[in-house]
């Protein structure tokens, strides 16, 4: 994360504005029991655009406002925002030409690797998460509604991360 005028600003509103669907439009939407996870989507398209580094800041601060509202051990889902927003960022940085379909498809691989990295997580800390039934449900759902929801996820992204903002995704 480059030191810019208004850099902090711009991830500040992208963040608060996940936050804000997160926490008030999200929980109106359940596609078989299953919430969407917005900022676990922040987290993803902030690495595939800004970078490894960006995406284990913004990813590490989307988890602690996670947590804040989430019951059980605080800290979990930041960990894991911040693993799979490093990874993303790895993950970008390796795509030399980056069309829409694959940028879609990583995030959706990401998505699916962030919910289970939550579940083993939790599992560590004895919350028996990876033996919930529906887990693949959860893992499938979340991954599916961040794919379709990618593209305008990756254009404020871009809009935030000061000089991506001219790199075009085909």
């Amino acid at each position: 994360m480059a030191a810019e005028p208004g850099h902090l600003l711009r991830w500040t509103l992208v963040v608060s504005a996940a936050l804000v669907l997160q926490v008030g439009l999200v929980p109106q939407v359940s596609i078989a029991g299953v919430h969407p996870d917005l900022l676990l989507l922040v987290a993803i398209c902030a690495g595939m655009v800004g970078g490894p580094g960006t995406g284990a800041v913004v990813g590490f601060t989307c988890g602690v406002l996670v947590d804040l509202f989430l019951p059980g051990r605080f800290g979990m889902t930041a960990l894991a925002y911040l693993l799979v927003g490093y990874g993303a960022g790895v993950a970008g940085e390796a795509i030399a030409r980056p069309s829409r379909w694959i940028s879609c498809a990583v995030v959706g691989v990401a998505s699916a690797v962030g919910t289970l990295l939550y579940a083993t997580i939790g599992q560590l800390l004895a919350q028996r998460s990876l033996t919930d039934p529906n887990l693949v449900a959860i893992v499938g759902i979340v991954a599916a509604v961040n794919t379709v929801l990618a593209l305008p996820v990756l254009a404020a992204c871009r809009w935030a991360e000061p000089g991506h903002l001219t790199v075009k995704v085909r």
